[in-house]
């Protein structure tokens, strides 16, 4: 998730078709916390822009940034199951650095995912986040990222 436009929308990557209703949650310490959806605008597939109700600028969207958005199950179409991060093969490629090698596999962790790339013959383990991902590929397999200063020197 991270934020979009000026009005405290915030954009999200979902992993399945979803029907839009009234309300969505976002994740708290664990709990369901409700918002109203103000409205909503489909981006690029996969991708969707919602307004919730109570987040009114960028700085109040930046505080929900990294929270998880969940639905109630009626609005899930459960045939439409998407594996959220299906990008083992894709070439990562930074703004800076240029091709840093092929994603050889996503570890999941509770509360991060880590692209596993073998950089200049060692591993480089990179956080699947908003703020480092870019964009995604999928019909060039690509996977772009913008890496922040030192994470290179930190998976040294």
């Amino acid at each position: 998730m991270k934020v979009h436009g000026n009005k405290g929308e915030l954009k999200f990557r979902l992993s399945r078709e979803i029907k839009i209703k009234e309300w969505a949650f976002l994740e708290f310490r664990g709990k369901p916390v409700p918002f109203y959806i103000e409205h909503t605008k489909a981006e690029f597939a996969g991708d969707m822009v919602m307004k919730l109700g109570g987040i009114n600028s960028v700085d109040a969207a930046a505080n929900y940034i990294g929270k998880v958005l969940l639905l109630p199950n009626k609005s899930v179409k459960k045939e439409a199951v998407v594996d959220e991060w299906a990008i083992n093969g894709f070439m990562a490629v930074d703004g800076k650095l240029g091709e840093l090698g092929m994603v050889e596999e996503v570890i999941e962790y509770p509360y991060q995912s880590l692209a596993r790339i073998v950089f200049n013959n060692r591993d480089l383990l990179i956080p699947l986040v908003g703020e480092i991902i870019i964009e995604i590929d999928d019909k060039k397999k690509i996977l772009r990222v913008q890496l922040p200063e030192g994470l290179i020197d930190i998976n040294s």
